[in-house]
């Protein structure tokens, strides 16, 4: 499975530069880190296709609860398509009292939690949202912990796994790298400079997998394959027992 789509990398953001280099920047949307605006999720929904829906991106933000803030609720859930566009994009009202925003890194504040969904909504309206899909995103296990869900290993492309994203200048293929850092190495793209957003991650994620699609996929599909089945030997060699005298011949 795979995504198909016309986008033009990188037509959402500006370049500016960075440490010598040409960085896309999110737009001013992002980095005034708001909610999409409604209208614009409206627009991107009723613009899927089917064969774009299979393959979506999420990223959530996280608030603490507890003691010390230690256990982390959902607080943003955010989801994009195959271009980038966000198709859902909510802020959610933990069910515990937040103890700690985690604002520097969340951008979670209390006016975001006014008129914040309740959990379950949410998480029935992700869950409508990820069946059947492809789910894109980095560091998948948090996010899907966090909505409590779970989805078929065979539908998730996590950056964080991919082989031929952790290979590269600037990376080490033994460490396990940030989403922050595969953007900037392989999109020339800068997020998470300060808070974040979880639309631009998602998106960002999104991006990541559809420039490596092809060896990724490829390395799925040899992994998968079952060597020693008739389909991977020609057809002499698998019919050799039918015409080969046996040993006791």
């Amino acid at each position: 499975m795979s995504c198909a789509s016309g986008r033009t990398m990188g037509s959402r953001s500006k370049k500016q530069t960075y440490s010598g280099r040409i960085v896309q920047t999110p737009s001013r949307k992002l980095l005034e880190k708001r909610q999409v605006s409604l209208s614009e999720i409206r627009l991107a929904e009723q613009s899927l296709n089917k064969e774009s829906r299979k393959c979506v991106a999420i990223d959530c933000e996280m608030v603490g609860t507890g003691e010390r803030g230690r256990k982390s609720e959902l607080a943003r859930c955010s989801i994009v398509d195959v271009n980038g566009r966000a198709i859902m994009d909510e802020y959610v009202k933990p069910r515990h009292e937040i103890t700690d925003y985690r604002t520097r890194y969340s951008g979670i504040r209390p006016r975001h939690m006014k008129n914040a969904a309740r959990f379950k909504t949410i998480r029935r309206r992700v869950q409508r949202i990820l069946d059947g899909s492809l789910l894109v995103g980095h560091a998948l296990r948090n996010d899907l912990r966090v909505l409590e869900l779970t989805h078929p290993p065979d539908d998730i492309r996590d950056t964080e796994k991919c082989k031929s994203l952790r290979s590269g200048p600037g990376l080490d293929d033994t460490v396990t790298p940030s989403l922050k850092k595969l953007s900037r190495n392989h999109l020339n793209r800068l997020i998470q400079d300060g808070e974040h957003s979880s639309v631009e991650d998602a998106a960002a994620a999104m991006d990541l997998y559809r420039m490596f699609e092809e060896p990724w996929e490829l390395d799925i599909k040899l992994r998968d394959t079952d060597w020693l089945g008739d389909e991977c030997w020609p057809e002499s060699i698998s019919n050799c027992n039918s015409r080969c005298p046996s040993d006791s011949d």
